[in-house]
């Protein structure tokens, strides 16, 4: 029976935020959420929907909501408002928890969100010792760029409290799974990748921050096959229980790499920064960091001009400043909450 147990809570959690729903009856649904049609045409909206990064849109002439699917996070003309419950598809449509609506329409803000607090970060520096990465017009090596960053950023985090280690603090080479270990090894709350990015177009610009393509989560079968090969609770005897762990650990980390992703977004954004909305990948170390990851690409070193920025030190201490707001803000936001409750 505990098992069951398990699997109905395991269910409740997984539905909501996942595409493939297909057996979920809507009628249960009761009062709770509206479909995007319903609400758009409540309120004299449009909607889109990008099937590849799980972005809903919701637009008119002066109002511009994102949305995603299995986040409880939204964004409303530049601002972050939380909402009680996740956007989910089900047999064809997109259904929006009515919070949607209370948060943006005054009614009220609802705020539920899995305890969460951050403690220890690993920070990532992208590339090093024989791997460069990418490299600018005149010689600027994207592998110096990426540590002098993370440097400032966990000099940044610490002044605030936090229990930050590097990935390395060094110019060497590592392999991504070692990167990735390194989360493992220290228990992380959060993984965040530091990169620079690169493009055929001399004019891409601009700061970008990934999260887990969501196709590439496949809870259900990284969850056996991890249940199998280790812990956590590779000492608990009962297999199915083992399996349900993980996948609840999973799904919580992906739903809060997300919100992580869409904050850095959000504080990058606010601070003037030209970033541009979260986007899918499926890098190794945000596929098996098994913690909630991010990668933050800082800028194109394929510019000329964003290049000349991303060396300059002043530069880069202001992009290590607004992730370190960034993540004082995910905190803050989760905190607040445990002390409601």
């Amino acid at each position: 029976m505990k098992i069951r147990g398990y699997f109905f809570l395991l269910l409740l959690i997984l539905l909501p935020g996942c595409a493939s729903t297909g057996g979920y009856k809507v009628p249960s649904l009761g009062q709770g959420y509206i479909s995007v049609q319903d609400f758009c045409r409540k309120h004299n909206l449009e909607y889109s929907f990008d099937t590849v990064d799980d972005i809903v849109r919701i637009f008119s002439a002066d109002v511009e909501t994102q949305l995603m699917l299995n986040s409880a996070v939204g964004y409303h003309n530049g601002n972050i408002f939380s909402m009680n419950g996740s956007p989910f598809y089900v047999q064809g449509q997109i259904f929006l928890p009515n919070s949607v609506e209370e948060a943006l329409y005054g009614l009220k803000d609802a705020d539920l969100r899995v305890p969460f607090m951050v403690k220890t970060i690993v920070i990532d520096p992208g590339h090093g010792g024989k791997d460069p990465g990418a490299i600018s017009p005149w010689g600027a090596r994207e592998k110096d760029i990426n540590l002098r960053v993370a440097k400032m950023l966990e000099n940044e985090l610490k002044t605030r409290g936090y229990r930050v280690i590097l990935t390395r603090s060094r110019d060497m080479f590592l392999e991504l799974s070692e990167r990735v270990a390194v989360a493992k090894r220290y228990n992380a709350d959060l993984f965040i990748s530091v990169h620079a990015n690169a493009n055929k177009s001399r004019y891409m610009s601009g700061p970008e921050v990934y999260y887990l393509t969501p196709a590439k989560l496949d809870s259900v079968n990284r969850s056996l096959q991890l249940a199998r090969s280790l812990g956590p609770w590779g000492m608990t005897p009962n297999f199915s229980a083992r399996v349900i762990l993980w996948d609840l650990m999973l799904t919580k980390s992906y739903s809060l790499s997300i919100e992580s992703a869409q904050i850095v977004y959000s504080t990058l954004k606010n601070m003037s920064f030209s970033i541009k909305p979260p986007r899918a990948a499926n890098y190794h170390v945000l596929r098996n960091a098994y913690t909630p990851a991010i990668l933050v690409e800082t800028g194109y070193l394929t510019n000329a001009q964003e290049a000349r920025m991303l060396v300059s030190p002043n530069y880069q201490k202001q992009l290590a400043q607004a992730l370190a707001s960034a993540v004082v803000y995910l905190n803050k936001r989760h905190t607040d909450v445990a002390k409601k409750r």
